[in-house]
Order: structure tokens, then C-alpha cells, then sequence
């Protein structure tokens, strides 16, 4: 067995784990909605903190599918080049 051969399934666990936070950010936001298409919060205040935490999380998910991406990428090179 090669030392190389977790890549593959962290890079797929991680891609996974990032299109989840992504769909279940926007599932959160798409039943936030109005009639109007405008997003609905009780208050400022937890309309502020719900949009900044969402934003983190968002954030983390998209670095989650970058760096599940790069080590599929490098998985691939590691075997093209028999590194």
C-alpha cells in the first residue's frame, strides 16, 4: 500500500463535506424567503449574527471543496508522475 492512498478519500470526504454546507446554507436562506424574495429575521440583531455566521461557514465550506479539489489534483499528479 502506497503512503499516498488517503488522499484520494480525504479529497472526496472533504469536497463532500463542503457541497453539504453549501446546500444546507442555501436550503437555510431559501426558507428565510418571503413573498417578496427578501430574507426574514425577527430581528437586527439575529439578522446580523445569523449572516455572519452563515458567511463563516460558507467560507469554511468553499475552502473545504478548494482544498478537497487540490488534493485530488494532487493524488492525480502523484500518480501521472509516479512521485
Amino acid at each position: 500500500m502506497k503512503a499516498h492512498a488517503p488522499i484520494i478519500p480525504c479529497g472526496l470526504l472533504l469536497i463532500a463535506i463542503g457541497l453539504f454546507i453549501r446546500y444546507h446554507i442555501g436550503r437555510r436562506r431559501f426558507n428565510r424567503r418571503g413573498m417578496a424574495g427578501l430574507q426574514q429575521f425577527p430581528t437586527y440583531g439575529r439578522a446580523v449574527l445569523v449572516m455572519l455566521m452563515e458567511w463563516f461557514i460558507l467560507f469554511m465550506g468553499n475552502l473545504c471543496l478548494l482544498v478537497g479539489l487540490f488534493l485530488l489534483v494532487l493524488a492525480g499528479f502523484n500518480h501521472h508522475f509516479k512521485i
